[in-house]
């Protein structure tokens, strides 16, 4: 029989010694699987709870703990790996007491102590949307406090997926849930809604004032007070006052306003719980109670709206004086005080036209008050009457039955002579002069003009009406000729007539 080799029985011997080094590790590694399994199916790896919607408590988020009021349902949260729409039912809430607490939910190995009895006080509800594979969304229903308690704590538990685990606590401060009283209301639940509409009503005022009020032009209030209805008047005196100080009553209702809507919105947060239905709420009820209906109100029936709440506008001057008086003066500094609108008589004159057909004027009364306004603006060429269009009469015309009838029907009671050619005005025939004449006799013109010899006057074209109206007032009202200076040398300076101006 063949020795065995002194190396290949060392190899042996040592394989011998140390297979059970090996088997000791494979049992291990397969316990550890086997615990690993069992904690996979454990929603083991959450790491993080959040409020999502739903009410905090008073004094929240101070740290990892997370505090929640009585009697709501909110939407927690949970992040974690394995994480998915079945969530909810491998998580509870246990009831912990404060010793529990202060001492830890972990034993001193490390390992996750059993879970307490679940409390049907903090309840998640069937369902969980899970977005992704790390979080889910669960519905919580927190019940109200039993009397006396001013808060309770809970703790987060979870268990495995099969079914036949335990539920063990999870441990730190971040899955625990501390549920606290809500807090006394100051008012009762009708006086808050009673002062809620006030606040709106409020609101609705200060917004109508400050479009109603800031509309109205100081200068069209007095004139409102001058000539206006006895109603109107009497609007317009009440006004007037608080209108004059136009930049501390802008403040003033500016602040009001805001103070008002800032006020209202923290009152229905109280009312209606924070969330969407609050923001819903405000937003519609201050766009259309307070904005819309008094803005289109007021804009209309600003003057009246103004003086009925004069009172109070003065009110909240004086309650808003510390700060919306310095900033008025301010505003009084930079911008200068309001003067009010005023109209040139251009204005004047197309607010005339464009309120034509409701101001109540006749077309007569119109092109008079047009001309008046245009007196200082117009000049004699702009109102003479050509000279083609003049009725005149020749020098050595003859008043006979015939002359003297044309004259007649024309219905004028002064007529230009003029001595071959019409531009050549030479005399003034007044028909009054024609009264003893006799057509029969057949009387020259000219011994007529030269026996009254009225005399006669040339005025230059750019001469302004308002001089012209100066001299008509002093009583001399023969006809104006309206003449251009020729552009010949003064040797044969001459005076080309082209229009006729009448007196009145």
């Amino acid at each position: 029989m063949a020795r065995p080799q002194p190396g290949r029985l060392c190899c042996c011997c040592c394989c011998c010694q140390w297979w059970w080094v090996w088997a000791l590790l494979v049992l291990l590694h397969s316990r550890a699987g086997c615990r690993a399994q069992q904690d996979a199916g454990l929603v083991s790896g959450i790491y993080g709870l959040r409020l999502a919607s739903g009410r905090a408590a008073e004094g929240a988020g101070g740290g990892e703990e997370l505090r929640l009021a009585e009697d709501q349902t909110v939407e927690l949260r949970l992040f974690g790996s394995g994480v998915d729409n079945a969530t909810w039912r491998r998580v509870a809430f246990a009831e912990l007491e404060e010793e529990e607490e202060e001492e830890g939910s972990e034993n001193t190995n490390g390992s996750r102590r059993a879970c307490p009895n679940r409390s049907k006080d903090m309840e998640v509800q069937a369902g969980a949307q899970a977005a992704r594979p790390t979080s889910a969304l669960l519905s919580v229903r927190v019940k109200a406090l039993r009397k006396g308690e001013s808060a309770r704590l809970f703790g987060l538990c979870s268990r495995a997926s099969g079914g036949s685990a335990g539920w063990l606590l999870h441990a730190g401060a971040w899955s625990r849930v501390r549920v606290a009283e809500r807090p006394t209301p100051l008012l009762p639940l009708w006086l808050e809604a009673a002062l809620a509409a006030v606040l709106l009503l409020l609101s609705g005022m200060f917004s109508g004032l400050n479009l109603g009020l800031m509309a109205l032009d100081p200068t069209e209030l007095r004139i409102v007070q001058n000539c206006g209805e006895e109603r109107e008047r009497r609007h317009a005196r009440a006004i007037e006052p608080i209108r004059r100080q136009g930049n501390y009553l802008l403040c003033s209702l500016l602040l009001g306003n805001v103070l008002v809507n800032s006020t209202l919105t923290v009152l229905l947060d109280g009312l209606l719980g924070s969330g969407w239905v609050t923001v819903v709420a405000s937003t519609v009820g201050i766009v259309i109670l307070g904005e819309i209906v008094p803005q289109a109100l007021c804009s209309r029936h600003g003057l009246a709206v103004g003086a009925r709440t004069v009172l109070l506008t003065k009110f909240f001057m004086v309650l808003t004086f510390p700060l919306s008086y310095p900033i008025s003066r301010l505003l009084d500094c930079a911008l200068g005080r309001e003067m009010g609108k005023v109209y040139s008589r251009e204005r004047i004159l197309e607010m005339l036209r464009v309120t034509g057909p409701t101001n109540g004027l006749e077309a007569d009364e119109l092109n008079m008050i047009q001309g008046a306004l245009e007196l200082r603006s117009k000049t004699v060429e702009d109102v003479m009457t050509p000279i083609r269009d003049c009725f005149m009469v020749a020098v050595d015309a003859v008043l006979d039955f015939s002359t003297m009838s044309e004259v007649m029907e024309t219905g004028y009671t002064r007529i230009p002579v003029y001595e071959q050619e019409k531009s050549n005005i030479v005399d003034i025939l007044y028909v009054k002069d024609l009264a003893f004449v006799d057509p029969d006799d057949c009387v020259p013109l000219k011994t007529i003009t030269k026996f009254y010899s009225h005399p006669l006057h040339f005025v230059f074209y750019d001469t302004r009406l308002d001089t012209m109206l100066e001299e008509f007032k002093k009583g001399e009202d023969p006809p104006r000729i309206l003449g251009h200076l020729s552009s010949q040398p003064v040797a044969s300076f001459r005076v080309t007539v082209k229009c006729l101006f009448f007196s009145p």
